[in-house]
Order: structure tokens, then C-alpha cells, then sequence
């Protein structure tokens, strides 16, 4: 019951930030000035330069969120350890 109630929480909480982050995100993306939004601009044409710094640092931080996750998601299904018992 125990281990119910612990993944419970974790959905609970994963749903909750992934709720609110639409709340986030979305008056970024509503957001329009004089000139239209134009999702091809973000990506860059041939004969520009790529922000290598960028990218590493980008890869090195969602290879660190990916540990984590897969570390405490591991957790949640690890056994809980029984105290030696010392038969009186």
C-alpha cells in the first residue's frame, strides 16, 4: 500500500508540472508583435555557423536529467531492506 501511495504521489506530481507548464509555455507562443511568427526562422540555413558551446551544454544537461529520472524512477522499485533479525 505503501509503494501505491509513493507512485501515486510521483504521478501526481509529474502530471501537475506538466500541466502547468502549458500554462507557461502558451502566452510565449500566443504572443504575436508586428511581424508573424515564423517557426522556420529558428533553424539555421547552410553556410551558418552552429553554436557548438551551445549544443554540449544542452546534451550535457539532458544527459543529466535523464540519469536522474532513471535513478529515482529505479528507486521507486527497489525492495525495501528488513533489519537483521537476531533470533531470540
Amino acid at each position: 500500500m505503501k509503494t501505491f501511495s509513493r507512485l501515486a504521489t510521483t504521478v501526481t506530481a509529474a502530471l501537475t508540472a506538466a500541466f502547468l507548464t502549458l500554462f507557461v509555455a502558451a502566452p510565449a507562443m500566443a504572443h504575436e508583435e508586428l511581424e508573424k511568427y515564423n517557426p522556420a526562422d529558428e533553424f539555421s540555413t547552410a553556410g551558418q555557423p552552429l553554436d557548438v558551446v551551445a549544443i554540449l551544454v544542452t546534451g550535457a544537461i539532458l544527459l543529466v536529467i535523464v540519469l536522474v529520472l532513471a535513478q529515482l524512477i529505479g528507486n521507486l522499485f527497489e525492495k525495501p531492506r528488513q533489519a537483521a533479525h537476531t533470533g531470540n
